[in-house]
Order: C-alpha cells, then sequence, then structure tokens
C-alpha cells in the first residue's frame, strides 16, 4: 500500500513537473544565404511565380531553401542587415542556399553585387 502511495505521488509529482517548465511555443528557423538583386527586363511582365507583380520588398528564394524553410507565398523574411521581405517568387531549380530582393530598376540591381553569409529568418 505504501509503495502505492509513493508510485502515485511520483506521477504526481512528474506531471506537475512538466507542466511547471515552459514549453517552446515558436520555433526558429533560418539558413545562411547568399543574396543578389534583380530587376525584371523591359520586355517581361514582371510577374512573380505567386502570380503579382514584382515591387521592392518582393524576394524570391531557391527552391532548397522554400523546402526546407517550409515557406508558403506571403511568408516574410528577414535578411540580417537588411530588413525584412515578402516571398513572393522563386528561383530557377539549378541555385541553391540563395535569395533574391527585387529593385526599383537595375541599375541598382547590378551595384548591388553579392552579399554572401546573411542570416535569413523566416518569421512566424
Amino acid at each position: 500500500m505504501r509503495k502505492m502511495a509513493i508510485s502515485i505521488s511520483l506521477i504526481c509529482l512528474l506531471g506537475v513537473g512538466g507542466l511547471a517548465f515552459p514549453q517552446p511555443t515558436v520555433g526558429v528557423t533560418m539558413s545562411i544565404v547568399s543574396v543578389t538583386a534583380y530587376h525584371h527586363c523591359p520586355g517581361s511582365k514582371g510577374i512573380t511565380s505567386s502570380g503579382r507583380r514584382v515591387k521592392v520588398g518582393m524576394i524570391a528564394l531557391s527552391r532548397d531553401l522554400e523546402r526546407n524553410l517550409n515557406m508558403d507565398f506571403g511568408d516574410r523574411v528577414l535578411l540580417h542587415g537588411m530588413g525584412v521581405f515578402e516571398f513572393q517568387d522563386r528561383m530557377a531549380p539549378r541555385w541553391n542556399k540563395k535569395a533574391d530582393i527585387y529593385l526599383s530598376n537595375q541599375s541598382k540591381a547590378r551595384n548591388f553585387g553579392v552579399k554572401r553569409y546573411v542570416v535569413l529568418v523566416k518569421l512566424v
């Protein structure tokens, strides 16, 4: 009888102990990427993979990032030191660990160059 009472007390304590420790509610998904910039060609319509017109503040991600970060069109990402961008476009299958931000004109996109080892964080 005494062993059963001790067992029940132990189970109750473990149950209460499990509630006392805070459980994580938000996971951070991030990746290290290379970032370039793009501007649509004058002859193109400037339509993204999601079907929206391109505009400043949009980002295209390589397909591996889209898959690994579980991204859906419209999700927002933070590029450390660059700001928050909305995922609306995807890149060609040949690219890996790469992000492409849309800029307002071609000269700005060319001058942007390549930024390596930028932390990309999915915002929830």
